[in-house]
Order: C-alpha cells, then structure tokens, then sequence
C-alpha cells in the first residue's frame, strides 16, 4: 500500500506539471483564451487536452494520498496496540 500510494502521487504529480505547462504553451491559464473561446470554439476545442490531463494528474494525486494516509493509519494502528476495525 506504502509503495502503491507514493507511485500514484508521483504519476498524479508528473502529470499535473506537464499540464500547467501545456496549459501555458496553448494559452489555458489567459484571459484571451477564454474569452474568445466562443469564436474560436472549433479551434479551442482542440487546445482542451490539458485539462483531461491534469483532471487525470489530480485524481490519481487525490488516491495516492489516500493510500498513503489508509497506510499510515495502519502502521500506527499496529504500533500503539489498537488494531483498526
């Protein structure tokens, strides 16, 4: 669980720094983009996969934390004698 937990937060926090800095390249994090999204929605359209990936980024960060918090739990749980229910 250790192991899983900390390999998820590292993947969810390589994506998500490969997001920002897309979403930098094509203009994600400007006033600009968004505001002329609807002229150029077919265009923006396609500028839009950072997103998916830092929504991905996010999610697997979220669960690893969660595995490593559960683990953590666990491992003092076992130390102070109070087995977890």
């Amino acid at each position: 669980m250790l192991i899983g937990g900390v390999a998820l937060s590292l993947v969810g926090l390589v994506l998500l720094r490969i997001a920002v800095a897309e979403g930098r390249r094509v203009g994600l994090l400007s006033g600009a983009f968004w505001l002329t999204f609807p002229e150029f929605a077919r265009y923006r359209r396609k500028r839009l996969w950072p997103v998916l990936l830092a929504l991905a980024g996010g999610i697997l960060l979220i669960w690893g934390l969660v595995l490593l918090f559960q683990w953590l739990l666990a491992y003092y749980a076992d130390r102070l004698g109070h087995p977890l229910t």
